[in-house]
């Protein structure tokens, strides 16, 4: 009865999540195009195409300003001589299928992907949300396992469609978290579930040429419990890292983290994007 019941309250918050998701859509204001300057030569220019969900789009980022984007292309804008501008195509709530129809038929979606130096993906939340919303009072380990199958196949789809506008730069995946962590540790089958998820996505995308990992699954499922010296008594059921309003997104604080875990990936990879 007790794993019934905290299911229950958890399929609550999905619902929840999934209605406060539709609303922020409708009301969060498109992230603008950013043109940040670089330290030096005015005439080198970086392209940030960044694709996606919601974490693309930045609901939680409470400047409106579209999440980890424009802080990505400060990032690069400091530690370059170029000037950096930026197309945010993240759209709350799309699973895989809908990025790729996206990507297929949005001529400014394609025109900006043919035009990037660097490509960033946000991809597989709201995927595995169907799949825990269909299941999770019977979620059993085969469920999961379809539902990854699946989803690697739609994954390896959309990149391949990427791939026909741009077939040169490098695109960045950003994994999935469990934002339930914090709040339902005990919950054994969500967080095996979100790391099989990753895992998989991560050998899919190592067969994938100029295609990275980027994973924000620990550092966002566990929030501040990770940092050092957190206190234990009093982070337990909060999470410092995923926005209070909605207990899903990341907020100001955790686009920040998802946008150092990325910077450490181009920092990486560098000779792939920088001019």
């Amino acid at each position: 009865m007790r794993i019934k019941r905290v299911a229950g309250i958890i399929i609550a918050f999905v619902f929840a999540i999934a209605l406060g998701a539709g609303i922020a859509a409708w009301t969060m204001p498109a992230a603008a195009p950013l043109r940040t300057g670089g330290k030096g030569d005015a005439e080198a220019q970086i392209n940030i195409c960044a694709v996606g969900d919601s974490l693309t789009h930045g609901v939680g980022d409470t400047t409106n300003q579209g999440g980890y984007v424009p802080l990505i292309a400060q990032d690069v804008a400091i530690n370059t001589d170029a000037h950096v501008n930026t197309s945010n195509f993240g759209v709350t709530g799309d699973t895989s299928l809908q990025i790729a129809k996206r990507v297929k038929n949005d001529k400014k979606l394609a025109r900006k992907l043919k035009q990037a130096d660097v490509i960033t993906l946000t991809v597989g939340g709201n995927d595995l949300m169907h799949v825990l919303q269909s299941n999770l009072l019977n979620m059993k380990t085969k469920d999961v396992t379809r539902g990854i199958n699946k989803f690697q196949g739609h994954l390896r789809d959309l990149i391949g469609d990427i791939r026909n506008d741009n077939p040169d730069a490098p695109i960045y995946v950003f994994s999935i978290y469990n934002p339930f962590y914090v709040y339902f540790p005990n919950i054994k089958m969500m967080q095996s579930s979100v790391h099989r998820w990753n895992q998989q996505t991560k050998k899919t995308l190592s067969t994938l040429n100029r295609t990275h990992f980027v994973d924000v699954e620990d550092v966002l499922s566990k929030g501040s419990n990770t940092a050092a010296g957190a206190k234990k008594d009093s982070s337990k059921s909060v999470n410092q890292l995923i926005y209070g309003k909605d207990h899903f997104h990341p907020n100001n604080a955790g686009y920040v983290q998802m946008t150092a875990k990325l910077w450490t990936v181009m920092q990486d990879s560098e000779k792939e994007w920088s001019k």
